[in-house]
């Protein structure tokens, strides 16, 4: 199954042609084509609720305080709409003796300099189902308030599981 899924792939791609976009789609001729990242990064705290939680071993409860560190990228776009890129580090379960670490990576989109919309994958050390799940899809939204030299970045996040250990989380920080 996997060998003809690939293969269609590398025969679709070598099909496909590719295309030329007109001025509108970089914004026009009003906008610079220089385009360069600007970064905030930041610590973050908040909480995290697993779903199933109490059944693992471990963890005397579901919910848990995380804390960790966080990068985010963005390309003006020159309106109001910007590009997004994020990383963060966090570890849940410090309050209850357990050590639970996982990164993210999400692309998504930044509206009116506010508002964030990101997807991306996530990974951990710990899979509550012993079944070696580590990777897992993440979907991010919240929004980053000015505050001077700093922002605030307040975001919730859903990260589904096959086996429905599922995490939500709330994470809040300062970005320098």
């Amino acid at each position: 199954m996997i060998k003809k899924f690939l293969t269609c792939m590398v025969i679709g791609l070598g099909l496909s042609l590719p295309a030329n976009a007109d001025d509108h789609a970089i914004g026009g001729d009003n906008v610079s084509t220089e385009m360069e990242w600007s970064h905030r990064k930041g610590m973050r705290l908040g909480w995290v609720y697993l779903n199933k939680g109490e059944q693992h071993e471990k963890l005397r409860s579901p919910h848990m305080f995380t804390m960790g560190y966080e990068i985010q990228s963005v390309m003006d776009g020159g309106s109001w709409l910007d590009l997004l890129f994020i990383q963060n580090v966090l570890v849940s379960g410090l309050d209850q003796s357990v050590l639970l670490p996982s990164a993210s990576s999400l692309v998504g989109f930044e509206i009116n300099d506010t508002i964030q919309l990101a997807v991306g994958g996530n990974v951990t050390v710990v899979d509550p189902a012993g079944e070696g799940n580590f990777m897992h899809l993440v979907v991010a939204s919240g929004a980053t308030f000015d505050a001077g030299i700093f922002s605030v970045p307040v975001h919730f996040i859903y990260i589904p599981d096959i086996n429905g250990y599922y995490r939500l989380a709330a994470t809040t920080g300062v970005n320098w």
